[in-house]
C-alpha cells in the first residue's frame, strides 16, 4: 500500500500515531512501534510529508505500520520555509477534512500533484490556490460557475459575486449591492472556470504566464468560500492569508 503521512503525534512509550492517506483506502490512522526510540529509522520515515509503501496489519484494536520503506520525501519542499509552510497547510487541511476509510482517489492524486509542483518550484499562490479550488470541487461545495444562478448570463463585464450561503454564482446586477459577498471580475471568473478543468502540470507554466494579482484574487476567494462551510478557521487558513498579502518572491 502506498500513502502520504499527513500527520503524525505520540502515543505511548516509544510509540508514534500516524494519518496515512492512502489511494485506495483513504485516510487511516496507523500505528508505528518503537518510533520514538533512539536511532528509530520507523521514526524518520514516519514523518508528515513522506511517501511511503508499507504494509498494514489489523491488530486486535488497531492497525499497525509494518515494514514502510520511503518513496518520496520532497527534499526541496522541506528546504523552503514558505514552500514547507504550504505543504504542511495542504497535509493539516486533508487531515481535518476528510473521514477516515473513505477512498477518494482524485483527492490522493490533488495531494501528490501539489507537492510534485512545490518541489519543482511552482508558484505557490498558484497551486494552492489550484488545490483548494478543486477540493471544493470534489467536496460539492463550489458552485456551479458556467453562468449567472438567476439570469442565466455568462458574460458580464460588471464583474461577479459567489453566495457561498446558497452556493450560486450571481452576476453583479442580479447580486445588488450586498457588499459582504465575495466578488471577482470576468477575467478573473475565467481564468477560475480554466482552474477547475486543467490539470495542474499543464497550468503551471513559466512564469510570468498568469497575472499576479488574479492569482492572489482567486486564492483570497477560495480561503473565503471555504471559510463558510469549516466549522471553525484552521491554522492552515490563517497562514494562506498571511502568504497572500505578501509581495510575489521571484
Amino acid at each position: 500500500m502506498e500513502g502520504l503521512v499527513l500527520r503524525r503525534w505520540s502515543a505511548q512509550e516509544a510509540d508514534k500515531w500516524v494519518s496515512l492517506l492512502t489511494r485506495e483506502q483513504g485516510k487511516l490512522r496507523l500505528r508505528v512501534r518503537g518510533a520514538h526510540k533512539p536511532g528509530s529509522r520507523m521514526g524518520m520515515l514516519s514523518e508528515p510529508l513522506n511517501v511511503l509503501r508499507t504494509r498494514v496489519i489489523q491488530g486486535r484494536h488497531q492497525r499497525l505500520m509494518v515494514q514502510p520503506q520511503m518513496v518520496t520525501a520532497f527534499l526541496k519542499v522541506r528546504s523552503d520555509l514558505e514552500r514547507l509552510s504550504a505543504a504542511m497547510a495542504l497535509t493539516e487541511l486533508l487531515d481535518r477534512w476528510l473521514p477516515e476509510e473513505h477512498g477518494d482517489p482524485p483527492v490522493y492524486e490533488i495531494a501528490l500533484a501539489v507537492l510534485t509542483a512545490l518541489e519543482a518550484g511552482q508558484d505557490v499562490r498558484l497551486v494552492m490556490g489550484w488545490a483548494l479550488w478543486q477540493l471544493l470541487m470534489l467536496s460539492g461545495f463550489c458552485p456551479a460557475l458556467d453562468a449567472c444562478a438567476r439570469c442565466r448570463c455568462t458574460h458580464c463585464e460588471s464583474g461577479w459575486l459567489l453566495n457561498p450561503a446558497e452556493g450560486q454564482l450571481l452576476c453583479a446586477p442580479c447580486g445588488g449591492t450586498n457588499r459582504q459577498l465575495p466578488r471577482l471580475s470576468q477575467t478573473q471568473l475565467e481564468q477560475l472556470r480554466h482552474w477547475l478543468h486543467t490539470p495542474l502540470r499543464e497550468l503551471a507554466s513559466p512564469k510570468g504566464m498568469h497575472d499576479p494579482d488574479t492569482v492572489r484574487r482567486l486564492l483570497t476567494l477560495a480561503v473565503r468560500y471555504a471559510e463558510h462551510y469549516l466549522e471553525d478557521s484552521p491554522r492552515w487558513l490563517a497562514f494562506l492569508e498571511r502568504l497572500n498579502t505578501l509581495p510575489a518572491t521571484e
